[in-house]
């Protein structure tokens, strides 16, 4: 009776560690009012407390507008453009896993702005107020991101210049859509502290934060997305697609970053075959390089985008 018990009940402990596991990594969570402004209060970070401030007086000086746009899988994606009275591109921005565009990009406006650049700030899929159950970690998120470009185009003309941006998954994101032949006028890609495939990057945290070897929960996970949420952690990765990318590509990554370890964006960085620039923030931590050395990453940011709006760089 308990041979026959034995097994049974290893599978239901398998089981119910896959569904944990897929709940915690990829189910959507819905955030309680105010949770970026209590989780940067709590980091201690005075520097990121300043800027968030300064970043949302900012904000509120500024006509805002809300944009719903629909995936091919059927999903109302949400996004806020900030209208820019004379625009020299348009900056389509992807924030990180279970965070917001208001938590990784509030700061970086106002200097966006400034350069002449037309922020569209994006919820993507499973997150903020877009529509979607699973998380998938950029491989169904990348195949938003030619909606967003299609939108842009479609009211400013497909000859305005677009530039895509991404945080931490928001940066795997738009390096994993870089492999696309956009449409419409797509100048350039700015990738901040990037991961490089699903797998890898569950893999490294699994490890950083458990005593236990990875294998077998990732292979455990990897069944769970492909039964429940439609996607495997080996599908695609960003050094796949920016081997094939003819997008010119600025990758920034902090040195100290603990989450997404800064050797994945080298990694990348390495397998791009189109023009490309390297910025790695000495003792930035995850999601910190801009505000850590600010002068250094603005001007990676202002070299960039006006060596891409050049004409013979169309």
């Amino acid at each position: 009776m308990l041979l026959w018990l034995l097994p049974v009940l290893l599978l239901a402990l398998t089981a119910g560690f896959g569904f944990l596991f897929l709940r915690h990594t990829c189910a959507r969570r819905e955030m309680p009012e105010d949770w970026e402004q209590k989780r940067i209060d709590a980091s201690g970070n005075e520097v990121w407390k300043d800027a968030y401030a300064a970043g949302r007086a900012w904000l509120e000086r500024h006509e805002t507008e809300e944009i719903e746009v629909q995936s091919e899988d059927g999903f109302l994606l949400h996004g806020v453009l900030i209208p820019h009275v004379a625009p020299r591109a348009t900056c389509i921005l992807f924030p990180g896993w279970r965070s917001s565009w208001e938590m990784d990009f509030t700061c970086v406006l106002p200097t966006l702005y400034k350069l002449g650049l037309q922020p569209l700030v994006v919820d993507e899929r499973a997150q903020g107020d877009s529509e979607g159950r699973y998380i998938t970690f950029g491989i169904r998120e990348r195949l938003d991101v030619p909606v967003w470009v299609d939108y842009v185009a479609s009211r400013f003309g497909e000859k305005h210049p677009v530039f895509l941006q991404g945080l931490s998954m928001g940066a795997s994101v738009v390096l994993m859509a870089s492999s696309n032949h956009f449409g419409a006028n797509v100048r350039g890609v700015i990738a901040d502290c990037g991961f490089t495939s699903p797998r890898e990057i569950i893999s490294y945290v699994w490890r950083e934060r458990t005593p236990f070897p990875a294998h077998f929960a990732v292979w455990l996970l990897d069944k769970f997305t492909r039964l429940f949420a439609d996607f495997s952690l080996k599908e695609y990765s960003t050094t796949q697609a920016v081997a094939q990318t003819d997008y010119p590509i600025l990758f920034i990554h902090g040195t100290k970053d603990r989450f997404v370890p800064s050797y994945m964006t080298r990694q990348a960085y390495d397998a791009c075959k189109s023009r490309k620039t390297l910025v790695m923030v000495e003792g930035a931590g995850h999601g910190m390089s801009y505000l850590t050395d600010r002068p250094r990453v603005e001007a990676a940011f202002r070299a960039f985008i006006e060596n891409e709006l050049k004409p013979e760089n169309t």
